[in-house]
């Protein structure tokens, strides 16, 4: 783990930072996982990345992002003399583990960012895993449960005012397939990078339905008309509306949701992984080592010890 905040594996790889190897991953396309990412392009032999989280990029931060050559998930790639490979995440859509496996078969894994239950398990004799919800007082409700929350939440809600629901890219993606496969089929609204990352989504596969740019005539048209669903990105919570706000946070624990002011819920809907998955990865991956992604937000110290103590296996944090 480097200062520029890069995942090395093995001797050829680096993940989510620049650093001086001859090929770089990004996992997925949140802002911290994006470090360096120019350099790379022009440094780097290839920039590697699922086919989604490169359409995702173009959008969000730049078109030179095109450049990046895809892999799918399970597509063996030689890096070297060494052999790398992609596994979903469940963390947004296109987000990856990586695997490099050399010559001798020595495995190194980097989780990135993941959410189980969906992501797969991968045994390697290294793990570097992401430490975001790393304290044992960071327990969620199962994943169901919040699904089930908030459809019911949105079904009442629907039928008063318009829903105005907050989080972050990937994971408001997510909500859409959920309340439409749930039969949700009120209007749906989002706008500029949200709504373009929506259409990424949908021309790799999502069932999202409609999704109508709020700016265009058709959407103000069902602003006006009220009882619609408007998806925007967390940065904007604090604006004022007209209708419910609906918040989805990983920092909400212990229940599924909660009313925090009059038109203002809080719903326990994360993309990473809880403390005791966290746990429960590290166990069944059967590391020799652990290290644990200590430059970015979390509790990598923390849930180094945790490891140590729990499950008696070497863990460090680093940097």
């Amino acid at each position: 783990m480097l200062s520029s905040k890069a995942v090395v594996l093995g001797e050829n790889v680096a993940c989510d930072g620049h650093d001086n190897r001859r090929f770089r991953v990004v996992t997925h396309a949140h802002y911290d996982h994006v470090y360096g990412l120019k350099e790379s392009l022009l440094r780097c032999e290839a920039v590697y990345a699922t086919p989604i989280t490169r359409g995702m990029l173009t959008v969000l931060y730049s078109r030179r992002a095109e450049g990046i050559k895809t892999i799918n998930y399970g597509e063996p790639v030689m890096v070297g003399d060494e052999i790398m490979m992609f596994y979903p995440a469940n963390h947004i859509p296109g987000s990856a583990q990586v695997l490099v496996e050399d010559s001798d078969g020595f495995r190194a894994l980097y989780t990135g960012d993941f959410r189980l239950p969906g992501a797969p398990i991968i045994e390697a004799d290294v793990l570097v895993i992401e430490a975001t919800y790393g304290h044992p007082r960071c327990v969620r409700p199962p994943i169901e449960d919040v699904y089930h929350a908030l459809i019911s939440l949105v079904e009442s809600e629907i039928k008063k005012t318009s829903i105005h629901v907050y989080g972050f890219y990937g994971k408001v993606q997510e909500v859409m397939e959920v309340l439409r496969r749930s039969g949700v089929d009120a209007p749906f609204l989002a706008q500029g990078r949200m709504y373009e990352v929506t259409e990424v989504c949908r021309r790799h596969g999502m069932k999202l339905g409609e999704v109508v740019n709020a700016d265009s005539r058709e959407g103000l048209e069902i602003l006006k008309s009220g009882g619609c669903v408007y998806f925007k990105h967390s940065s904007k919570l604090g604006e004022h509306v007209n209708g419910v706000k609906i918040h989805l946070t990983g920092w909400q624990f212990k229940c599924t949701y909660r009313r925090i002011s009059e038109d203002t819920y809080r719903v326990s809907l994360s993309s990473h992984s809880d403390f005791n998955h966290l746990l429960a990865y590290v166990e069944d991956c059967k590391p020799k080592l652990v290290v644990v992604d200590n430059s970015r937000d979390g509790y990598g110290e923390h849930f180094a010890s945790e490891i140590r103590r729990r499950l008696g296996i070497k863990a460090i944090a680093s940097p």
